[in-house]
């Protein structure tokens, strides 16, 4: 058995939460993690309105985070939007910065 088999045979495949997000407009992103995100910001120019959102949480070999967080301003100041897992149509709201955990 090749080497470059062997190593992917042997590396275990890593699930981890995902949230993406979905803007008024059409444009979407969609972030990963298998672990707290800490703040993120999101560089879109202009700023995304989301108008939907959709929270996997589970993960592999990691405790599952419960929550998201999205806000208005860059550094995750000016909370606009928490929840849990799931997939929900929300008000279009600018969104410049989240946090998962």
């Amino acid at each position: 058995m090749k080497a470059a088999t062997l190593f992917l045979v042997l590396t275990p495949l890593v699930a981890g939460w995902s949230l993406e997000l979905k803007a008024s407009d059409g444009r979407k992103t969609t972030m990963h993690g298998t672990k707290d995100s800490g703040c993120k910001n999101i560089a879109f120019t202009p700023a995304l309105k989301v108008n939907h959102v959709n929270f996997k949480r589970a993960t592999d070999w990691y405790p599952d985070p419960s929550t998201f967080e999205l806000y208005v301003n860059k550094g995750c100041d000016g909370l606009s939007y928490r929840k849990g897992g799931g997939s929900r149509s929300i008000t279009a709201r600018t969104v410049r910065s989240y946090k998962v955990y």
